[in-house]
């Protein structure tokens, strides 16, 4: 890249779409509607929090 290019979109982070359990890698599929986790806790419970917490700050907290 030269020195005068831009970048537009820069990486904020995950949002809370990527960190559905879907995608995740200890994903086991649903049984009488409860999401079964293949680890013992969640793996992605700190890109969660963050990514709530930076969708709050862009569209804006009701509980101030």
């Amino acid at each position: 890249m030269k020195r005068n290019t831009r970048i537009y979109n820069k990486w904020r982070g995950y949002s809370l779409e990527d960190c559905d359990c879907r995608y995740c890698l200890y994903y086991g599929g649903k049984r009488k509607h409860k999401v079964i986790c293949l680890a013992d806790n969640c793996v992605c419970k700190e890109e969660i929090e963050e990514a709530r917490r930076r969708e709050r700050n862009t569209n804006g907290s009701k509980n101030k």
